[in-house]
């Protein structure tokens, strides 16, 4: 699979919200799970967890991203 491709995949299953700009921090989503992350620029990306420590869902799910590969 090309580099375009590859790019391409990830676009459609991921959604990316960029928050507080000049502290370079984003939430990213996966559509196929629901499930979000936090990353911050310089740092590293981590799973956002509920006070359960469970991963913290979106609660809106891409029922066409089900069964697809970012890959």
């Amino acid at each position: 699979m090309k580099e375009k491709e590859k790019t391409a995949l990830i676009k459609e299953r991921f959604d990316v919200a960029v928050g507080g700009l000049a502290q370079g921090i984003t939430v990213i989503t996966d559509k196929k799970t629901g499930v979000q992350y936090l990353a911050i620029a310089g740092s590293g990306t981590s799973v956002i967890v509920d006070k359960d420590g469970k991963p913290l869902l979106s609660e809106r799910v891409d029922e066409d991203q089900k069964g697809t590969s970012p890959f």
